[in-house]
């Protein structure tokens, strides 16, 4: 009964906060499967500040280098490099449409919104797969509640979670009740 509570618990706050993130930068940036969807519906800017950015369009990969910051609303990632791919198709009337495929975030990674925090090495949004897996030292904050392992994987059609650990160390999760 107390492991339900826990495991729906996590999963929840997992699938809500993350999801942002994978809302902020699937639809906000133009690189969803329907650019019209995105154009007619209005959506905050997203603004990402580096050091660098370097486009392939050929290749198919934006990165942001150094420093990087972005932010959507009171969501904010923090990393030292950033990249966006996509797949370039042309529509009927000959246009470019840009389709995102994967979005990795890489060293000294924080993702902050409100009083939710994550932190890992990598962090990799899979677009086809709705998949979103923290890597390396992956731990995930709720105010003062917590769980941490080398994996944590979110499901987004599945709305489940699977946290991993390396062998070497163990899942961990605290949680403080509303009385505590």
């Amino acid at each position: 009964m107390k492991t339900d509570i826990l495991s729906n618990m996590f999963r929840a706050m997992l699938f809500a906060w993350l999801f942002v993130l994978l809302a902020a930068f699937g639809a906000g940036t133009g690189l969803c499967k329907d650019s019209s969807k995105a154009k007619s519906k209005p959506s905050q800017a997203i603004r990402i500040s580096s050091d660098k950015m370097e486009a392939y369009d050929q290749k198919g990969s934006v990165v942001f280098l150094g420093n990087v910051v972005a932010k959507k609303g009171n969501l904010i990632i923090y990393a030292d490099r950033l990249e966006v791919f996509y797949k370039v198709k042309k529509t009927a009337d000959n246009k470019k449409k840009r389709m995102l495929q994967k979005i990795v975030a890489q060293g000294h990674l924080k993702i902050v919104q409100g009083r939710r925090k994550a932190t890992a090495k990598e962090a990799v949004y899979y677009k086809p797969k709705e998949k979103i897996v923290l890597l390396k030292n992956a731990q995930v904050w709720d105010g003062p509640n917590s769980i941490k392992g080398d994996k944590i994987v979110l499901y987004v059609n599945e709305s489940r979670s699977v946290v991993e650990s390396s062998g070497k160390d163990r899942v961990e999760a605290v949680v403080y009740s509303e009385g505590d």
